[in-house]
């Protein structure tokens, strides 16, 4: 099983930054990718290449941007075919994108074909069991937010975003706003290993899946 060497923190960039830096100061040829990352985030300065739904604002000569929906398939035939022509990029970042999008294992394996090594943050299962408050709308965590990610046995697990968990209020024990909580990162190598809650299959009955998500308190 691998060792990713999890952190709950306040979402800095430090580590990340400073591993970076200092991979390309002993090799220029050193390659950074972002996965979700939009140009002019905290890694613009870092990356040299961007995978993202969104066109460049403003076009960085710099950065090569591949426009993708990297929830499909087929788009990512075209960094695909810069991988087998060049090789792995030596990093990837992808940090807050998994726990938007539909099929984040799906999305874990593209990135590991795409690079060597890199970077996962998302937010923790404490921010997300957090109450919020949008005028007359209260929700536990942030409404566009598909997934609750969590460390079980080792494990990065993903835990779909359903109505048990604004419906109850067992999860307040672990709901917590302090920012020193707000954020879980790894580093991982070669692969990225995540799994679906009871491996994506949501039963067979009301009571099983109240004991899978009771594994979050």
């Amino acid at each position: 099983m691998p060792n990713y060497n999890f952190s709950i923190s306040n979402g800095s960039r430090d580590s990340v930054i400073q591993y970076i830096l200092e991979n390309k100061s002993q090799n220029h040829l050193f390659k950074v990718v972002d996965v979700g990352g939009s140009v002019g985030g905290w890694s613009a300065p870092y990356v040299d290449a961007v995978v993202d739904f969104n066109a460049l604002e403003v076009p960085e000569p710099r950065i090569q941007q591949y426009k993708c929906d990297i929830t499909h398939p087929d788009s990512w035939k075209d960094i695909l075919q810069y991988v087998e022509e060049n090789g792995k990029y030596d990093f990837c970042i992808c940090t807050h994108t998994l726990e938007d999008i539909m099929n984040p294992a799906f999305v874990s394996e593209q990135i590991a074909r795409i690079a060597k090594e890199g970077y996962v943050a998302v937010p923790s299962k404490y921010r997300e069991l957090s109450r919020f408050e949008d005028g007359e709308n209260k929700y536990r965590g942030y409404i566009h937010h598909r997934w609750i990610f969590d460390i079980v046995d080792g494990v990065f697990v993903g835990y779909p975003k359903i109505n048990y968990i604004d419906s109850t209020n067992i999860f307040d024990r672990v709901a917590n706003m302090d920012n020193n909580k707000s954020d879980l990162s790894f580093f991982w190598k070669d692969a990225i290993d995540i799994r679906y809650v009871n491996n994506n299959y949501l039963g067979p009955n009301t009571n099983y899946v109240k004991q899978y998500y009771n594994n979050l308190l």
